[in-house]
C-alpha cells in the first residue's frame, strides 16, 4: 500500500498550484478545461459548461491523446477547431502535478480574440517559413549558374545537375505554396504542427542534395552517413524536423570551410514500463565542419548563456542577422521536439575539442530528440487486419501518390496491412525521384498513383517514366496502378497505352484495393469493382435526398480495421479537408489548382465512407462548368452535407467504447 505520509506530503506541495490554476479557470472568460491525458475532466469553467465540452466533444474534437502527447513533448501546442459549428483558437499547456500529468485547455470563440490569434500564429509561422525560403531558392540559383556554364560550347549529352535544379525548385515551390495556403487562412498553425510518418533519411538526403550545389560552388565537399542505411520510418511534427535539418546543414554548407561531415542516427530508447505505450527512438543530428570554429563572443550572440538554444540573442548586427534568424527557427524546431542542442569546437583530428591548448579546426552542431516509429511499422501491434488481405501482399514493395493527406495515410495503412512495404508521396515529381533511386529496381514491384495531382497530373507521370526508360535514364520497370474518382473511356485508353496495368475506381474498399493489386502483381483475372454501394456516381438528387451519412460497409470496413477510435479519426481529417475546400470556392471563380483540390476531397470522403459528403462534392464538381447559380445550389447542399457529417460523425464518436 502506498505510504499515507508520501502521499500526504504530495497532496501539500501540489495544493497551492491546483488553488491557483482552479481561480484562473474559475475567473477566465475564455473557455478553460483541466483534464488528464485520458480526457477526464478535473476543473471546467462556465464558458466551457456552455458550449457542451464533455469527456467525449474532447476525444471526438481534438483528437486528445496526440494533442496531450504534442503538449507534453514540447510544453504547449496551439489548437485550432470546429465544434458546433464555432471556431475555436487558442492552446493545450502541459502541467506535472507531483505524481499526476494535466493539461489545461484554454480557447477562445469571439470574432475578435480568435483573428488576434491567428495572426500571431500566422505571422511567426510566415517567419519560419520565408527563413527557410532562402536556401532552396538559392540553391536552384547556383545549380542554374554551374549548368549554364557546364553547357556552353558542350555536346548535347543530358547534365546530371539538371535533377538538382528540379529537386530545389519543387522544395521552394512546396515552400511558397505553404506560404499562400497560410495567408489565405487555409492552413491553421495547429494544422502545421499536425504529426505524420516520414522517412528520416530520405529527409536528411532531401536536404543534402538540395545545399550540394552552394557547398560545390564555393569548391567544398558534403558527405552524409545514415545508420542504420535502411527505411528510418519515424512519426511526429516533419515540418519541425524539416526546419531543424535544413538550418542545420544550410549554415555549414555556406559557411562549413572545404569538407562538411553530417551524420543521423536513430536507436531505440530506452522501453516504457507500460507495455501499451510505444518505446520512442533517440535521434541524434551531427554537422561537423571545417570553418574554424565560432568566436565564444559569436556563440554567446547565437545561443545566449543558454547551449539548449532556448534563449536567442535578437542582435540587429548585420553581420549575425543571418545566423541569428537561422538559429531562432532552429532554436524553435528543437524546443518543440522537445531535444536539445550541443555547439561544441572541432580538433583536427574529427572529434570533439578537449585540449583547449591545441587549434580549433571547425564546429560541431549537434540536435538530440526522440519521436516514435511509424504507425505502419508497428500497425500489426495495435490493430488487426481485414481477413480477406491479411499477409496477401507480404514480399510487395509499394510507391503510392496521392496529394490528399487523408487518402494517402489511408493508402498506405491498408496496403502496410496486407503486408506489402509502402512509402508514399504527395506528387509525381517526387515519385520520380524516388523511383531514379538505385535500390529502386529492386525494392519497388508496383506503383500506385492518382490521377489527379499538383504540378504534374498521373498521365503526364506515366509520359515521364516512359520517356526516361526508353532512353536510359530509368532502371525501374514495374507495374503501375492508377486511382480515380473519374473513370472515363478517353482516361483508361491513355493510360493503358501508356502501359497501366489497370485503373482503379474511388471509392474503393479496403479488400477490393488490396485484392486488385495482389492480381495485378501474379499476373492474375481480376473482377474486383470498386464497392460503392451506389455512392460514387454522380446522380441528380440533391445531397438532402440521401437519408444516410454513411455507407455502412465502408465504415464498418474501416472500424474494423482500424478500431473505432481511429477510424472516426479519418473520417474527422476527411471532413476537415472537404471543410477547407469548400470554404475556399466562390461561384464563377475556380482554378484549376481548386479544381484539383475538390477532386483530392471527394475522394478522401469516399474512401472513409462519408457517403453524403462525398456525394455533395461531387455535385460541386459536376458544376464547376455549368452556371453561377447551379454552382450556388450544389454549394449549398455540399454546405448541408457538411454539417450534417460533422454531426454524425460526432455522435458515432460519442457511441464509441473507449468514450462512454
Amino acid at each position: 500500500m502506498p505510504d499515507e505520509k508520501e502521499s500526504a506530503l504530495n497532496a501539500a506541495k501540489v495544493r497551492p498550484v491546483l488553488q491557483a490554476i482552479a481561480r484562473l479557470i474559475s475567473t477566465d472568460r475564455r473557455i478553460a478545461i483541466l483534464a488528464t491525458g485520458k480526457a477526464e475532466i478535473l476543473l471546467s469553467n462556465p464558458p466551457a459548461n456552455q458550449l457542451g465540452l464533455d469527456v467525449a466533444a474532447l476525444k471526438a474534437t481534438f483528437s486528445w491523446p496526440t494533442l496531450c502527447a504534442r503538449a507534453q513533448r514540447s510544453g504547449s501546442v496551439a489548437v485550432s477547431t470546429t465544434y458546433k459549428a464555432t471556431q475555436l483558437e487558442g492552446e493545450l499547456v502541459h502541467l506535472s502535478l507531483g505524481n499526476a500529468e494535466t493539461f489545461l485547455l484554454r480557447l477562445v470563440e469571439t470574432d475578435q480574440e480568435a483573428v488576434q490569434l491567428q495572426n500571431r500564429a500566422r505571422a511567426a509561422t510566415l517567419l519560419r517559413v520565408a527563413h527557410d525560403l532562402r536556401t532552396p531558392i538559392q540553391s536552384v540559383l547556383a545549380s542554374a549558374e554551374t549548368l549554364f556554364e557546364q553547357e556552353k560550347g558542350a555536346a548535347a549529352a543530358p547534365n546530371p545537375r539538371t535533377a538538382d535544379v528540379q529537386k530545389s525548385a519543387q522544395l521552394a515551390l512546396t515552400h511558397i505554396e505553404k506560404v499562400i495556403r497560410v495567408i489565405r487562412g487555409e492552413l491553421t498553425s495547429a494544422d502545421l504542427q499536425a504529426d505524420e510518418d516520414f522517412d528520416l533519411g530520405e529527409e536528411a538526403r532531401t536536404i543534402v542534395d538540395m545545399i550540394k550545389p552552394i557547398v560545390h560552388g564555393r569548391g567544398a565537399s558534403v558527405t552524409l552517413t545514415v545508420e542504420p542505411q535502411d527505411q528510418l520510418r519515424l512519426h511526429g511534427p516533419v515540418h519541425l524536423v524539416r526546419a531543424l535539418l535544413q538550418n542545420m546543414f544550410d549554415n555549414s554548407g555556406k559557411h562549413g570551410g572545404e569538407a562538411i561531415d553530417i551524420h543521423v542516427t536513430c536507436a531505440p530508447g530506452p522501453k516504457q514500463q507500460d507495455s501499451k505505450k510505444q518505446s520512442e527512438n533517440i535521434i541524434t543530428v551531427q554537422v561537423a565542419d571545417q570553418g574554424g570554429g565560432i568566436p565564444d563572443a559569436q556563440k554567446a550572440r547565437l545561443l545566449g548563456s543558454n547551449i539548449d538554444g532556448t534563449r536567442i540573442d535578437r542582435s540587429t548586427d548585420a553581420k549575425t542577422e543571418r545566423t541569428s534568424a537561422g538559429m531562432s527557427v532552429l532554436a524553435h524546431a528543437i524546443s518543440h521536439l522537445g531535444g536539445h542542442l550541443e555547439l561544441l569546437d572541432r580538433a583536427h583530428d574529427g572529434e570533439p575539442l578537449i585540449d583547449t591548448t591545441q587549434p580549433v579546426a571547425g564546429t560541431i552542431l549537434r540536435a538530440t530528440f526522440s519521436l516514435p516509429g511509424a504507425a505502419a511499422d508497428t500497425a500489426a501491434e495495435d490493430l488487426d487486419a481485414t481477413p480477406s488481405s491479411d499477409g496477401l501482399l507480404k514480399g510487395l514493395g509499394i510507391l503510392v501518390v496521392e496529394d490528399s493527406p487523408s487518402s494517402r495515410d489511408w493508402l498506405v495503412h491498408s496496403l502496410s496491412q496486407a503486408g506489402a512495404q509502402v512509402e508514399g508521396v504527395e506528387n509525381g515529381l517526387r515519385a520520380m525521384r524516388i523511383l531514379q533511386r538505385p535500390d529502386a529496381a529492386q525494392n519497388i514491384n508496383l506503383l500506385l498513383t492518382d490521377m489527379t495531382l499538383p504540378h504534374i497530373n498521373g498521365v503526364e507521370l506515366l509520359r515521364g517514366i516512359r520517356d526516361e526508360q526508353s532512353k536510359g535514364r530509368l532502371e525501374w520497370d514495374g507495374l503501375i496502378l492508377g486511382l480515380t474518382a473519374h473513370v472515363n473511356d478517353k482516361l483508361r485508353e491513355a493510360c493503358l497505352a501508356l502501359g497501366m496495368v489497370r485503373l482503379l475506381e474511388k471509392p474503393i474498399r479496403n479488400a477490393a484495393l488490396c485484392h486488385a493489386v495482389y492480381c495485378a502483381a501474379h499476373s492474375k483475372d481480376d473482377n474486383t469493382t470498386a464497392a460503392t454501394d451506389g455512392s460514387a456516381q454522380p446522380t441528380k438528387k440533391t445531397p438532402a435526398t440521401l437519408a444516410e451519412p454513411f455507407s455502412a460497409r465502408t465504415v464498418k470496413d474501416l472500424t474494423k480495421q482500424l478500431g473505432q477510435e481511429a477510424a472516426v479519426g479519418f473520417m474527422m481529417r476527411a471532413h476537415a479537408e472537404a471543410q477547407a475546400i469548400l470554404d475556399e470556392i466562390t461561384p464563377g471563380k475556380q482554378s484549376a489548382e481548386t479544381k484539383r483540390l475538390l477532386h483530392a476531397a471527394t475522394g478522401s470522403s469516399g474512401l472513409t465512407g462519408l457517403k453524403l459528403l462525398e456525394h455533395g462534392l461531387r455535385q460541386v464538381e459536376l458544376s464547376l462548368d455549368t452556371s453561377e447559380t447551379t454552382q450556388q445550389v450544389a454549394l449549398e447542399g455540399a454546405r448541408e452535407a457538411l454539417d450534417a457529417t460533422q454531426k454524425a460523425i460526432h455522435t458515432l464518436g460519442s457511441s464509441s467504447p473507449d468514450n462512454r
